[in-house]
């Protein structure tokens, strides 16, 4: 078979194009490989940053990775650092790699480059054996903007060309790897907490097996605190952030914290305690904390958000019964004088008089268990309170297992109704969501025929 010329001119070019590729592979592996670091989070020990705006150090101490700005006075802490940040530093000088090598540039001609006033220097030490020390410098953008002149310490007086969009990864401030965290808080090693208000102790907690009872207040010593209070309570103290962290000792409000919250973790002495001071007419509320003794500066509507009542930590849960003791239900609508028997079949809950499935319904039951009084019951009821709702649960022998009797009141909030729980003597105010379920359910009034 013989080829055309323009097929052999087609191979050749295919056959350079191939050879330009490996070898443009290879370089760029080799640059990789051999004069830039790959150092991750594990073997590095410091990093110490330099931007044309200022000069910083990322430390990994006894308690963590931290933050050293350079000219901070001779007792300042060093500021938690957020570890991740760190990591992605890390990870953006390790996968930006050189793509190129201009070769020995001579120290007349590196000013050229950006290398008289580099827009950012970071210095590598690593805590790993066998390791050096590596300087990188980051000079200007090339004329396309495509690319950036760096140099690194481990082939000296070598330029390279890296990608231009490094450079916004690297160039950062030191607040960029601020840990704007409250506290360094694990909420399942949380064994005590306590708050205290500027009147003295609020509540306090103690953790019995896998839930909570109160210590404080007197008046619920000994009772069961909501797990899932806790647990959101501390899940979001773990999540909310500061707006910005102070790393000086001059801005200390006077007077006593409105909030102190002390939590003692498992296996520690001493507890983590945070403070929020009154916030006045500003806009964001000053804090202390463990984590953060200088101080940070937080949101007002955040800092509400950090408030809990005793009430609120309390088991406030309405209705207990044995859900697999219940065989049927019964609805009733006062005002619109309907009723709903439901059957609970091995095929789901069906309408008795009318054999449609009630899909849903165990759901709605669920929540029905779920409720929590929203605020103190009251012991009667009065006008103009009006009974909206009526259910009872039967047991399979058609005993009556529990009933409740649902009421709207104008009273109330919209969002809420009361509920009377069998003979008990209580009305509890309960999210009213649960009405419009169960009523969900019933059959469709009859349409009267015109002139009855």
């Amino acid at each position: 078979m013989h080829l055309s010329r323009s097929g052999v001119l087609l191979m050749l070019v295919l056959i350079m194009a191939l050879a330009v590729g490996l070898f443009l592979a290879t370089q760029e592996h080799r640059l990789g490989g051999d004069v830039w670091p790959g150092y991750t989070l594990d073997s590095v020990q410091s990093i110490a940053v330099a931007t044309r705006g200022e000069r910083y150090t990322l430390v990994k101490d006894s308690t963590g990775w931290v933050v050293h700005s350079e000219g901070a006075e001779p007792d300042a802490l060093p500021t938690p650092a957020d570890k991740a940040r760190i990591e992605a530093l890390l990870g953006a000088i390790s996968h930006n790699r050189p793509t190129q090598s201009l070769g020995q540039v001579p120290d007349s001609e590196l000013a050229g480059y950006g290398f008289s006033a580099p827009t950012v220097r970071i210095l590598l030490r690593p805590s790993t054996i066998g390791l050096g020390e590596v300087l990188l410098t980051f000079g200007q953008e090339a004329p396309t903007g495509a690319a950036l002149y760096a140099q690194s310490s481990l082939s000296p007086g070598m330029v390279f060309l890296l990608d231009a969009s490094i450079l916004h990864q690297i160039d950062k401030p030191s607040e960029h790897y601020f840990d704007y965290r409250l506290l360094d808080l694990h909420t399942d090693e949380a064994q005590h907490l306590t708050v205290t208000g500027a009147s003295g102790i609020q509540w306090e907690l103690e953790r019995k097996d896998d839930s909570f009872i109160f210590l404080r207040p007197e008046s619920l010593k000994g009772s069961t605190v909501s797990s899932s209070e806790v647990r959101l309570f501390l899940h979001n103290l773990s999540a909310v952030c500061a707006d910005s962290i102070l790393t000086k000792n001059d801005h200390q409000p006077p007077g006593r914290p409105s909030f102190t919250l002390d939590i003692l973790m498992a296996k520690a002495t001493e507890p983590l305690r945070l403070e929020i001071f009154p916030q006045g007419e500003t806009e964001q509320a000053f804090g202390r904390s463990t984590r953060h003794p200088a101080g940070f500066l937080l949101d007002g509507d955040k800092a509400k958000t950090l408030f809990r009542l005793a009430f609120d930590m309390q088991w406030r849960g309405v209705i207990t019964y044995d859900s697999a003791r219940v065989q049927s239900a019964r609805i009733f609508s006062v005002m619109g004088n309907q009723t709903l028997v439901a059957e609970n079949t091995a095929t789901g809950w069906e309408d008795r008089d009318r054999g449609r499935k009630l899909a849903g319904l165990d759901l709605s039951l669920w929540r029905l268990k779920e409720l929590r009084f929203e605020a103190e019951p009251v012991s009667k009821l009065g006008y103009p309170a009006v009974q909206r709702l009526a259910l009872e649960l039967f047991t399979k022998d058609a005993k009556v297992l529990t009933s409740f009797i649902f009421y709207s009141d104008p009273r109330l909030p919209p969002e809420q109704c009361w509920l009377k729980v069998g003979s008990e003597e209580m009305f509890y105010p309960v999210g009213n969501q649960i009405i419009e379920e169960l009523q969900g359910y019933l059959p469709s009034r009859p349409v009267r025929p015109p002139g009855d």
